[in-house]
């Protein structure tokens, strides 16, 4: 998780396409069409639908823990200036990762009330 967000904040496809499952299914609040991105296609688009949306982006980890079903949680800041607007966005919040063969398989964003603003 933390080799995506480092892909991500270099705008690094091939590092991103590295630690993703081939068949990842993968859901983030800074998407264009607000679907979910499914496979390398899907976060070769994403990088695509990011670039065109934002003039700047980037994640800042928090943490990273194991749970007690074999998932992984992160909990991130997502960073972002519109492209057109120069409008900011910065959303603190976590997702829970299942890995398959110790790559990235699907995420799910969830809303935990202790986190709250930074």
């Amino acid at each position: 998780m933390r080799g995506f967000a480092d892909a991500i904040n270099r705008a690094d496809l091939d590092a991103a396409l590295q630690v993703c499952h081939p068949k990842i299914e993968f859901l983030s609040i800074l998407a264009v069409g607000g679907g979910r991105y499914v496979g390398h296609a899907g976060i070769r688009r994403y990088f695509e639908d990011v670039a065109s949306a934002w003039a700047e982006w980037s994640v800042e980890v928090h943490g990273v823990e194991p749970l007690p079903d074999g998932r992984v949680e992160i909990v991130m800041t997502m960073n972002a200036r519109g492209s057109g607007s120069g409008a900011r966005l910065s959303e603190r919040t976590a997702h829970i990762w299942t890995l398959r063969d110790g790559r990235l398989l699907r995420n799910e964003p969830v809303r935990r009330p202790d986190l709250g603003p930074e």
